[in-house]
């Protein structure tokens, strides 16, 4: 089974009732890739993350076999931030602050091969693309 998630690679900031955290990894598409990987599950990403988000994070999604091959840098912008504060029951939530990257990704030059419903990435100085490998 391949996996392609598409959405954010970002900061968090979680207060709970228990304790609080300030700027860890966080992100829907970066704890799908981490559970994937888990899962020995082909996964690849597709986000956009600030000239702010740290190496060593890609170099452990890369580490654990996730294709980050569809993450856009955009030097010049900010990582997707989200802080939250959870209530008592931990189910319920309230969003205290988010920040979105300066730039958006090039979405539209993002496909799935038609042909054979495979993806892989191709980088250039200027966009990621998807291009059939079969």
């Amino acid at each position: 089974m391949k996996i392609l998630a598409v959405g954010t690679v970002a900061f968090d900031a979680i207060e709970t009732p228990f304790g609080k955290t300030d700027k860890i990894l966080g992100g829907a598409a970066t704890y799908i890739g981490l559970a994937a990987s888990v899962m020995k599950t082909d996964v690849s990403l597709v986000s956009v993350i600030g000239g702010d988000f740290p190496q060593h994070y890609l170099d452990m999604m890369t580490s654990k076999g996730i294709n980050i091959d569809g993450v856009e840098m955009i030097k010049d912008g900010k990582t997707f931030f989200w802080s939250g504060k959870y209530h008592n029951d931990l189910n319920s939530r309230d969003t205290l602050a988010t920040t979105e990257c300066s730039r958006k990704f090039r979405s539209e030059n993002s496909r799935i091969c038609k042909r054979c419903r495979s993806f892989t990435f191709r980088k250039s100085a200027s966009c990621c693309t998807i291009s059939c490998v079969r």
